[in-house]
């Protein structure tokens, strides 16, 4: 059973360290160490006694920092520094741990630990005649022929290129795919933009057509659009259509999943289920029970991927852990029925394995990694 309370304030001293507390949460957390005279943070009880002791050191450390600044009223921008540099050390901790206890193991175990890895870089670009060109390779120039250039550039961004007076039949269609454990993005012929998350399949014209622009997803992507007040831009994904105005977005719409599209700038018309609405900055819709809904989105969590991080916000833990599992491309071993479950925490994408599975743990996912899989206790 996991105490309440502790569990809370773990995940306000996470979001502390993340810099995603409110001021509200900020006042809440510096409360319970003013209440708790010497209570030391609630670990998890496999860690070593020695670390609990260099714990609560650190935590006297904290405590004596919002004591000091009492004292002195010393602005709230500097007192918060110092006690998140003691946090800092504390949440660092477990890393040290699984050094430590990496020496101590044997190799064996440690070389098949090691090939689970945070995902890359990586696409595949299929042509309109079945040409299949593997995109982690670093070249600038992926083809050419005598109507257009494919390429990539500096950043790693395909993009698509035609020659002079020259434009290609818009029924010729490309996929571009970024497997389990991948990431890319590409610049389509009118200059729109998309990102594409781990298990993603983009399929577009090599050329858009004169007076419409439509591309189809499956998965997740970013979506910087180009405006053209004369050729309206759609993406098809999955039974949800979106019309778009010139804009930035992001949609989602793995298979078993439910299809959301958050709406960062711009407008956007989102259709599905014979009804079409209206979106403004900050909102999403997503399908529920047979109805389209919109409602204020969470544009931190919306975007997190994209800039190197997992955001869970009350978070169904078995949705959690599906985009750790396309990231990861490692399995997912579930023990225990309690599928209510859910996480809240922000993660880094490039985090190794290990690290992964130390912080989960510490946000109360007991978790393990074994044999290239991540064992779950619901």
């Amino acid at each position: 059973m996991v105490d309440n309370n502790q569990f809370r304030i773990k995940q306000l001293a996470y979001k502390w360290l993340n810099g995603t507390c409110t001021p509200e949460e900020e006042a809440e957390l510096q409360e319970w160490y003013e209440v708790n005279d010497g209570e030391p943070l609630p670990i998890p009880e496999e860690l070593a006694t020695d670390e609990q002791q260099l714990k609560e050191r650190l935590l006297s450390q904290i405590k004596q920092e919002i004591q000091t600044s009492k004292i002195r009223r010393i602005p709230k921008w500097a007192k918060l520094g110092g006690i998140a540099a003691a946090l800092a050390m504390l949440f660092i901790l477990p890393l040290y741990l699984v050094k430590r206890t990496n020496r101590e193991t044997p190799l064996s175990a440690v070389s098949t630990q090691q090939q689970v890895h945070p995902g890359i870089k990586a696409a595949v670009l299929t042509l309109a005649d079945g040409t299949k060109i593997d995109l982690s390779n670093q070249r600038h120039i992926l083809h050419q022929d005598a109507q257009m250039k494919i390429t990539t550039t500096a950043s790693g961004t395909v993009q698509y290129q035609f020659m002079a007076g020259k434009r290609a039949d818009p029924n010729r269609t490309n996929t571009i795919e970024t497997p389990i454990g991948t990431e890319y993005a590409i610049i389509l012929a009118d200059g729109s933009k998309v990102w594409l998350n781990a298990g993603s399949i983009l399929t577009f014209p090599e050329s858009f057509a004169a007076d419409s622009r439509e591309v189809k997803l499956s998965g997740e992507g970013y979506f910087e659009v180009s405006h053209e007040k004369n050729r309206p831009f759609y993406v098809r994904s999955n039974e949800q259509t979106i019309r778009v105005f010139g804009t930035h977005f992001n949609v989602r719409s793995y298979p078993d999943e439910h299809n959301k599209t958050t709406l960062i700038e711009g407008s956007v018309q989102v259709s599905q289920f014979g009804r079409s609405k209206m979106l403004k900055p900050g909102q999403a819709a997503f399908a529920l029970a047979g109805n389209l809904m919109v409602q204020e989105a969470n544009i931190d969590e919306a975007m997190a991927w994209k800039n190197g991080f997992f955001y869970f916000e009350s978070t169904p833990i078995k949705d959690a852990l599906a985009a750790i599992k396309r990231w990861y491309n490692v399995d997912i071993i579930y023990k225990g029925t309690n599928e209510n479950r859910e996480l809240t925490g922000k993660i880094k994408r490039n985090s190794t394995a290990q690290q992964l599975v130390e912080t989960l743990n510490f946000l109360d996912i007991k978790c393990q990694l074994r044999n290239n899989k991540i064992e779950v206790e619901l």
